[in-house]
């Protein structure tokens, strides 16, 4: 009679291989065109990633020293992109708007979303109590300020 030790070693063997097959299965779904697509836009691009998300395929990635994100249809085209910035980054106008309406706040973070609609920015700013969301489009409107929270003490 063996020791319940190898049965249970058994199964955990057979769990972490259905886990890795998985998890190749689901990164062999991207198409073979959609990679080979994103590696000739993107050749510098580093640290890639493609996951699926319910009807999408989608790829993170590095380019520049800057975070991307990139989603795609399942037809290959794509439905919005992510890139992550810093305050420097951003283009003049919503900078300027930012700056004049929030003078006494501090950028901490920049989003640039760009999908069918266009271009938006979500700005993370904060003051001494509180952090706050911020959208502003390409020619420095301000779309909407969010409250998100106080600042731990």
């Amino acid at each position: 009679m063996k020791p319940k030790f190898f049965n249970q070693s058994k199964k955990l063997l057979l769990v972490a291989a259905l886990a890795i097959f998985s998890i190749s299965q689901a990164t062999a779904a991207v198409s073979e065109e959609l990679i080979r697509a994103f590696n000739h836009t993107f050749p510098d691009a580093r640290y890639v990633r493609w996951t699926e998300d319910h009807d999408y395929q989608v790829v993170s990635f590095t380019l520049n020293d800057t975070q991307c994100k990139i989603c795609y249809s399942k037809e290959g085209a794509i439905v919005y992109s992510l890139k992550y910035m810093q305050e420097n980054d951003l283009p003049l106008k919503p900078l300027m708007a930012v700056k004049k309406k929030y003078k006494d706040k501090q950028i901490v973070g920049v989003v640039e979303l760009t999908n069918a609609n266009g271009v938006l920015y979500e700005l993370t700013i904060s003051d001494n109590k509180k952090w706050y969301v911020v959208r502003a489009d390409a020619q420095g409107g301000i779309v909407y300020t969010r409250y998100a929270f106080n600042k731990p003490v």
